[in-house]
């Protein structure tokens, strides 16, 4: 047998506050926004996924995030 097998649980959440979303970001361009979300926190097994998802397009972003980074902000 090859490791563990791993659930997987999706949790969908909304943020509370959006601050500097751009409608268009312009080529090779860098723009920084902040999503406020509920609190929450996850296990130390455990990580966060967030998805940025391109409007009527194809090109998605997954980008993962440690539990450290969650639990302790600061």
């Amino acid at each position: 047998q090859k490791g563990k097998r791993k659930s997987l649980q999706e949790i969908g959440m909304n943020p509370i506050f959006k601050y500097n979303m751009p409608t268009k970001i312009p080529a090779k361009q860098t723009v920084k926004l902040v999503y406020v979300m509920p609190k929450f926190s996850l296990s130390n097994d455990r990580r966060g996924v967030l998805e940025l998802n391109e409007k009527n397009g194809v090109r998605n972003v997954k980008l993962k995030i440690s539990h450290r980074f969650i639990n302790n902000p600061n």
